[in-house]
């Protein structure tokens, strides 16, 4: 069943449709993405709090790690003091560039799929926003007192109040006038 009007409620795509086709694919697409996080070995989603207290290992280059791993490697009181493992820093770089190809395909696929959306959305803002302004213009118009109600609800949509021009406020008794000035170079 297909609605048009919102105000009877949103409209419901079957899977015969080219809409209802689409959903299909966009889940099957999201449910592969979240896959992701079961073929990788110990990758686990972002907590809801963030990483925050984390955000400063991304600024820590991987030469100061390694040169952290032969300085606990040559020092056995260093490595006993602070708990480095060498070999795990070591396997901690090597996985982070491993990853990276990744991040990088991810990063470019989000960006793909936000311009698909904005590339889709873009002809019909056009088009909608040539409704807008040729149905302020009508409702100028005596007779097409019918589309006001209409021109009200895309300005409340665009959060703009509607035509409410102020004019420029004039002097007023309680201003004060401007008081003369003397020119310094005159006599």
């Amino acid at each position: 069943m297909e609605t048009n009007n919102h105000v009877n409620g949103p409209i419901q795509q079957s899977e015969t449709t080219p809409e209802g086709q689409l959903d299909t694919v966009i889940q099957q697409a999201v449910a592969q993405l979240r896959g992701i996080y079961q073929i990788l070995p110990d990758f686990v989603p972002t907590p809801v709090e963030g990483l925050n207290a984390m955000r400063t290992a991304s600024s820590v280059p991987d030469e100061f790690l390694e040169a952290s791993a032969v300085t606990a490697e040559n020092d056995t009181t260093m490595q006993t003091m602070t708990g480095l493992d060498p070999a795990k820093a070591r396997m901690v770089i090597t996985r982070n560039l491993r990853f990276e190809p990744l991040a990088a395909a991810a990063e470019a696929f989000a960006r793909d799929v936000r311009y698909n959306m904005f590339r889709e959305r873009w002809g019909v803002v056009q088009q909608a926003l040539q409704v807008y302004s040729l149905a302020k213009s009508y409702t100028r118009n005596a007779r097409s007192a019918s589309l006001v109600a209409h021109v009200h609800a895309m300005q409340k949509a665009l959060g703009r109040k509607g035509c409410s021009r102020k004019a420029k406020p004039g002097p007023t008794e309680n201003t004060p006038a401007e008081p003369a000035t003397a020119d310094p170079h005159s006599k």
